[in-house]
Order: structure tokens, then C-alpha cells, then sequence
């Protein structure tokens, strides 16, 4: 019987242990609770990736533009989203009725969703169907407003005439631009 009355005296202690130690280990000291707080505010970070990269953009039932790259990064964070693809990219621009317009192949784009906004990157290659051709190192397209443009070096060829210049603004099939060259701006017709 004694030795029951102890064993029983004895687990009367240890429950008391290791509630306390319960009690001690839940309260988190404030070093800890901060850095629960910053993982918590991290869980709106969102990123993924993918091989064999392909972006269609569809309106009035006709694919206006597609892209393919050999692979891409999509990132999300504070409502902020971006997809970086690299490449070799190829995009094609088709107009309303769904016929191609214009081809652009790049070695790495990205791609602003909610801006729909593109920019290209190292030896940018525009060409249109009608035969006239950009390049570039750097290329952005603002396609809402169907803007082209870049600050760099481009040759732009509109056979038989070929020039090179720093700066163009235009739209994607290059038949509306202006090329700066030389500290003023030449409009080519």
C-alpha cells in the first residue's frame, strides 16, 4: 500500500511538471513572436515555375498574341504578379481577325499581367509580315495601348532603307513610329 500512496504522490508531481513546462513553452518570447508574425506576412508570397512555357491572350474569340519560352518564373506578392520567361522567347502579335502581324523572338522576356506589359531582353528580333524589321537589346511593349518603344540601339529595316538609331516609339506591326537618332527625332512615313 505504501508504495502505491508514493507512486501516486510521485505522478502527482510530474502531471504538475509538465503542465508547467506546457505553460512555460507556450508563451513565445517577443523575438519569436516577430518571427511568426513576418513568416504569416510572407504566406502572400506566391511563386512558380514551369518548363515548356506557353501564354495565349484570347479576345473576341481570336488568340492575339502567343507566346512560348523554354521556361518561366511566375511571382506573386502584395497584389504585384510577374511571370520571367526565358529563352529563347517567340511571341506572335495576330490583329483583330486572328491573322499574324508580327513575330518577336528574344532571349528573355517578362511579362506584367495587370499592366499588360511586356519587356524583352538581349537580341530582340521584330519582324512583321510585311517585311520591316527591329532590333534591339531591349524592347518594351505596353500592349492595352499597343506602344512600342525603347531608349537603346536599334537598326530598324523597312526595305530597301535600313537605319540606326538611339530610341523608337512606334506600334507592333512598325507601320506608325519614330526613331530618335542623333539627339533629334527623324519620322520615317
Amino acid at each position: 500500500m505504501q508504495v502505491i500512496a508514493i507512486l501516486a504522490q510521485f505522478s502527482s508531481y510530474i502531471l504538475a511538471s509538465v503542465f508547467l513546462l506546457g505553460a512555460a513553452c507556450s508563451d513565445l518570447s517577443e523575438y519569436d513572436e516577430k518571427q511568426v508574425e513576418l513568416a504569416l506576412g510572407d504566406s502572400l508570397f506566391n511563386s512558380t515555375e514551369s518548363w515548356g512555357f506557353t501564354m495565349n491572350i484570347i479576345e473576341g474569340g481570336n488568340v492575339r498574341m502567343s507566346m512560348q519560352g523554354s521556361y518561366s518564373y511566375n511571382i506573386q506578392q502584395a497584389g504585384e504578379n510577374e511571370t520571367r520567361i526565358k529563352g529563347p522567347v517567340f511571341i506572335n502579335i495576330y490583329d483583330d481577325s486572328g491573322t499574324l502581324e508580327t513575330t518577336v523572338s528574344c532571349d528573355s522576356a517578362v511579362y506584367q499581367p495587370e499592366r499588360e506589359r511586356f519587356e524583352m531582353f538581349r537580341n530582340v528580333d521584330v519582324n512583321t509580315v510585311d517585311g520591316k524589321n527591329l532590333r534591339s537589346d531591349y524592347l518594351l511593349w505596353e500592349r492595352k495601348i499597343d506602344k512600342v518603344s525603347t531608349p537603346e540601339f536599334v537598326i530598324f529595316i523597312s526595305p530597301p532603307d535600313s537605319i540606326a538609331a538611339n530610341g523608337f516609339y512606334g506600334n507592333s506591326n512598325l507601320t506608325n513610329y519614330t526613331l530618335n537618332e542623333g539627339g533629334g527625332k527623324v519620322v520615317i512615313e
